[in-house]
This record gives structure tokens, sequence and C-alpha cells, in this order.
């Protein structure tokens, strides 16, 4: 009784916080107020609107370049160079597309010699409504900023900016030049006000091999060269900001569970091109780390070691920097930090859109010469095929089982690509599969369980003969065993041979950029929740606006498999747990709701697979239980001849029945021990 009191207790407090988090906001609004959106306070309004918050921008430092010997310019408009003013011009590379080998085009704009973005050529790389090619980087920033968005790969550099602060404006607003146009490559230059200094940046493209378009990472590159050029007859130090990429895109935002992160990977010994630590920043660790920030605490995040790349990504896309390394592969540490750039907050911290700021260490350029940097940008899907090349393959995390993901990735593409099956067959062929390939554990753990059904009203009787004789219970359970060869844990085992199977499966098709947009039947997106029909409203608390029929059919099978496979209850204890197990299919069904549709296909072809299994070995034969053995007393065993040695699994029944009767003879020690204290009162 206790315990159904306790489970009702933990029951009734998780619903009674579940409503007090939905009902509590609204209800007094002053005890929850909501995050801001903006991060202005943060930003010194007059410096670069770019500036991360944790150290300032080095092209808006107070001090002045320690090589800078120029004088300041005079006070007097009128001594002041006139600013050299160039027209706008958009161009954008790789302009044929698709069908002349470009995987990728970009959008170069003039103002402050940025990308304004980045899109997949490739047929299959579409935006959900399919109505245009898909956008990396460059969508809109939703939010209601009130200061400008950055542009990616916009910079500010020290030389330069120091004097366009004379004239209320930054290297990021002027017009660049364009010296150089190509349909795969564009330069553009510009020079400081009093001609001391120039920057000029390229940015190129190369054709690809469509054919070896999901292997190789090549057409999915943008190469970008940064030239700080010393028109001076004296060497002088200066320093830049790198804008990181601005905009990537975060899709089917109510239902997704993979929002946009940094990626981040820092190269431990410089002489080891392979040594490196990647590190994975998600969103609300990010906010949380401005927030704290903001509060005074401890400030955000600044990796200062060299980098081997630096990133954004969502679940299915990414665009990763990688710095140029040095001679054979050393890495040449640029960078003086890398830190996060908080764009929006949004009212779930998730949801939030973020980038980060590169600032180099002071580069001294020589007299007459020039100082270059290169940047290789990848802008593409999160294949382990093309990260891999790049030493970026972390960038798709598949968990624990990464090896076991891996391999079913493969051949859901072997299925897809070679046997020319739709995906959704080829994820209900690769399920099949699988448990075909395990059913040998599948057919002895059904074994097991029959069998449990069978002996369990013997056991209870057995329980209830001995429940005040441990030691005699003990004795004739092990002789149960025995006679009958159960083995409980090896009902366990079968599973958990299955779970990493289960779980690398269920891990690749969450990862499966093929998935998405992919259609069967009247789902038009594998990789989101099926949406059978659109409800017209909102579910409250839930914010269900569709409705998804796979997962109640996922959570249907998933209850009927309970039923099947498990034995009936032997003790109040056990059918208090069946009765959690019945709660918990209840919570598993929210909790699939907005499971993708490629996952509950798969959840729907296993337990499908698992019922007829099942149904299968139902006839398989029972043991044979002899009534009078288990009534009587325990007997000591003749044996005729010398036993085997026991195995690991029995050795470990033996050692848990032992542990369990001294504990049953230890509580009755202590409930005697009770009562003869009492009776001496």
């Amino acid at each position: 009784m206790d315990q159904r009191r306790y489970m009702f207790f933990v029951i009734l407090t998780m619903i009674f916080f579940l409503v007090w988090s939905k009902v509590a906001p609204q209800l007094f609004p002053g005890m929850f107020p909501p995050p801001q959106k903006q991060v202005e306070e943060q930003v010194d309004p007059e410096a670069d609107d770019n500036a991360p918050l944790a150290n300032s921008d080095p092209a808006e430092s107070d001090e002045e370049p320690e090589s800078v010997d120029e004088d300041p310019s005079p006070e007097d408009d009128e001594s002041k160079p006139s600013l050299t003013e160039f027209p706008n011009k958009l161009v954008t590379l790789g302009e044929e597309g698709f069908d002349a080998g470009y995987l990728i085009q970009a959008q170069v704009n003039s103002r402050g010699g940025a990308v304004d973005w980045v899109i997949l050529t490739d047929p299959r790389y579409t935006s959900l409504n399919r109505k245009e090619q898909l956008k990396v980087i460059g969508n809109p920033i939703s939010g209601g900023l009130d200061e400008r968005v950055p542009n990616s790969f916009e910079m500010s550099v020290a030389q330069i900016d120091s004097q366009l602060a004379e004239y209320k404006t930054s290297l990021n607003e002027v017009e660049w030049e364009v010296v150089e146009q190509t349909p795969e490559s564009v330069t553009l230059r510009y020079p400081a006000p009093d001609g001391s200094f120039e920057v000029v940046k390229t940015y190129r493209i190369s054709k690809a091999e469509l054919e070896l378009r999901d292997e190789s990472p090549t057409g999915y590159m943008l190469n970008m060269d940064v030239v700080l050029r010393n028109l001076k007859d004296k060497s002088l130090e200066t320093a830049y900001s790198l804008q990181g990429p601005v905009g990537v895109p975060l899709e089917n935002v109510d239902n997704t569970r993979s929002f946009r992160e940094i990626d981040i990977a820092t190269i431990d010994d410089p002489n080891d091109p392979t040594d490196f630590t990647s590190i994975h920043l998600q969103a609300q660790e990010i906010v949380k780390q401005f927030d704290r920030a903001r509060e005074g605490g401890k400030p955000v995040t600044a990796w200062r070691l060299p980098i081997h790349y630096a990133g954004l990504d969502v679940q299915f896309f990414a665009a990763l920097v990688f710095p140029e390394r040095g001679d054979e592969g050393t890495a040449v540490q640029w960078f003086d930090s890398v830190e996060p750039q908080l764009l929006v907050e949004a009212e779930k911290p998730e949801r939030s859109d973020f980038s980060f700021m590169m600032n180099s260490r002071k580069q001294t350029v020589p007299a007459g010469g020039e100082v270059k940097h290169t940047f290789d940008v990848f802008f593409g899907p999160k294949r382990t095929q093309l990260l891999k090349p790049l030493g970026a393959e972390e960038v798709v995390r598949l968990g624990w089982f990464s090896p076991i993901a891996k391999l079913m990735l493969g051949v859901l593409g072997f299925f897809h690509n070679w046997v020319g099956l739709p995906y959704a067959f080829a994820i209900i062929l690769l399920t099949v599969m699988v448990r075909g390939l395990m059913f040998p554990i599948s057919k002895k753990q059904a074994i097991e369980s029959e069998k449990m059904k069978v002996l369990a009203p013997k056991l209870k009787e057995l329980q209830d003969k001995h429940k005040d004789k441990p030691e005699e219970f003990a004795k004739a359970y092990r002789a149960f065993q025995k006679k009958h060869d159960y083995h409980p844990l090896f009902g366990c085992l079968p599973a958990l041979l299955q779970l990493p199977i289960f779980w690398g499966l269920y891990t690749s098709l969450y990862q499966a950029v093929d998935l998405r947009l992919a259609r069967f039947l009247w789902i038009d997106n594998l990789a989101a929740p099926d949406a059978l029909f659109q409800l017209g409203f909102t579910v409250p608390w839930l914010g269900y606006t569709e409705f998804n029929l796979l997962p109640i059919l996922t959570v249907i099978l998933f209850i009927v498999q309970q039923k099947m496979f498990t034995p009936p209850p032997t003790s109040e204890e056990q059918a208090m747990t069946y009765k959690m197990m019945n709660f918990m299919m209840i919570a598993i069904g929210f909790a699939f709701y907005r499971v993708p549709a490629g996952l509950c296909l798969y959840f729907i072809s296993s337990s499908l697979w698992g019922i007829c299994e099942r149904l299968l070995l139902k006839n398989q034969k029972g043991p044979d239980v002899d009534t009078e053995e288990l009534s009587g007393p325990v007997k000591p065993e003749i044996v005729d001849k010398p036993d085997r040695e026991p195995g690991f699994f029995e050795k470990l029944r033996i050692a848990a029945d032992e542990a369990q009767g001294n504990a049953q003879r230890n509580a009755s020690g202590r409930k005697y021990s009770k009562k003869n204290k009492n009776r001496k009162r």
C-alpha cells in the first residue's frame, strides 16, 4: 500500500509541475520575465556591430597600431583626404548552376566585401516548400533587431577602420571596388583614405564531378583569400576581425530536436595535423553564457588555441571555415581568439541565432609588402563521406555506437542507390534485415519469456511456501532453475545485445540527410512528422497543430508488444511495476508525437516483426513442470555423475541467489531482534 501511495505521489507531482510550467507564466507574469531578445547593452553603439561580447574588436580599439607613424588626421574637415566611393555591385559565382558542374552558388556584395548568401544547386537540396534551392547561409534573421545584421565574412581592419571612423563609417559599410571578376571568382579591394594601406579579398569556387558529389567535398568549398597590403616605405602592424557564417537555416522548428550549434576544432599539437579536439556548443549554452556575462559573471567562452575549423551546423547542413595550414600540414595561429556572437536571443533559447568572430593576432606587414591568409569554407550536407577528407567527421554526431550507425547509413544508401528502392522501403528492408540477423537471439528471448509465463505460478507457490525461510527458498529456487533450465538473466541479455544495434539504427536514421523531403504515401518529408492533416487549432500546453498518425500506430504496437512479451506478475511489486510501464507508454506517446516519419517507419517495422516472430514461436513446447516435486519438501539431489563446471551465467545466478538469501536472512534477523526488544519492555 505504501508503495502504491508513493507512486501515486510521484505521478501527481509530475502532473503538477507540468501544469504549473504552462499556467504560472500567464497567472503570474512578474515571476517569469521574458528573456531579452537583443544583446544591445553588450555592444558599444560606437563600436563595430560585429564585435563580440567578451573581447573588444581589434579594429575598434582605442589604441592605434604600434607602428603607425602617421600623424592623426587634422580636425579640420577640409584637410581630410576625400573618401573614395565605388558603385554597388552584386556578383554571383557559379551562376550557371548544377548542370554546369557547380554544387554551390555564392552572391558576393561589394558593400562590405561580404557574402550575402550561398545556396546548394543540387536538386535534392531545396527549401522545405520545394520552391527554391536551399540557402546554407544568408537566411533572414528574425527577432526585431534594431541594429544592422552582419553579412558573412565581412571584416574590419585596424589600419583602415581607424581612419574611416573619422567619416562615421566602417569597412563593413563602405562599397569595395570590384577589380576582377570571372564566373568562378571575384576580387575586391578597399584602400585606406590616406592611400597608405589596402585590403584585398578574393572569393572563388570550382566545378565538381557530379558523380562524386556525395563523396568529394571539392564542389562544396568556397576559397577565400584575405590580403593586407602595405603601400608605405615603412613596416607597420595591424590586426583584423573576420565575421563567421551568418543565417544558417533552422528547419521544421516546431518538431526538430537539432538546433543551431557552433563547432570548433582546436589544435592541441601544432606539429600534428590530426591532433585536435572537437567542441560543440549548443544554442542553450551560448545564451546561458551571454546571460551570465551580462549579469557580471564569468565571460563568454573564447577559444585561443590554433583552430582546425570553426563553423555552424544544423540537423542536416553545415558551414565550416578551415584556415590554411602551414608547411607539412602544421598549424599556424593566425587568430588571437574565436568568440561566439549572439545575434538574436529567442524566447526559446534553443531557437536563438548566433555566429562567431575570428580576431587575428597583430600582423607585421613589411614595407611595400603584404600578408596573405587563405581559408577554405565548406557549405554542404552533413555526410560523413564529405567531411572525413576535411577532418571534420565529428560534425556528424552519431552517438556512442557511431560505427554501427555508419554501417546502417551505408546499407540504407545501398538499398536506395544500387537496388533502386524508395527510402521508405529501404528503411523497412533495413529493419527486416537487422531483425533477421538477430533472430537467433530474439528466438531464445521469446522461448525464455514463454517459459516464464508457464513457470510463474509455480514460482509464486515456491515463494509463498518459503517466505519465512530464505535459505530454504534459495536452495529450492536453485533446484527449480536447474530442473527447468530457467535463467532469468538470459531474458535480459538479448535486449542488451540488441541495444547498440537498435540505437545505432535510430541515430543513423535521424542524421540521414537523404530522408529529408523523401516522400511516401501521404508523407511529404520522411525527416519530419507525417502530418496526415492540419488540426485547425493549437492543442493547449502541447502546441500540436497537426494530426500525426504514425506515432500513434507506433505506441499502439509498443503496447501490444508489451502485453505479449510480459509474463504475468508474481508479486504486488511486480504488478505495480507493470502499471508503471503502462504509464510510461502514455509518456512515450507524447514524446513520440513529433518523431520524424522515417523513424516511425523503423519502429513500426521492428514492432510488426517482433509481433509476428512471437506469434510464430508461441506454440514452442513449454517446460514440463513436476508439481509434486515443487510442492513437496526440498530433498537433496542424488548425483549419479559429476556435474559439469558451472558457466559464467550460472555462477552469476548463484551469487545473486546467495546475496538475496543473505539480505532476507538479515531482514528476518532484524525483525526477530525487534520483537525480542519489545518483549523485554
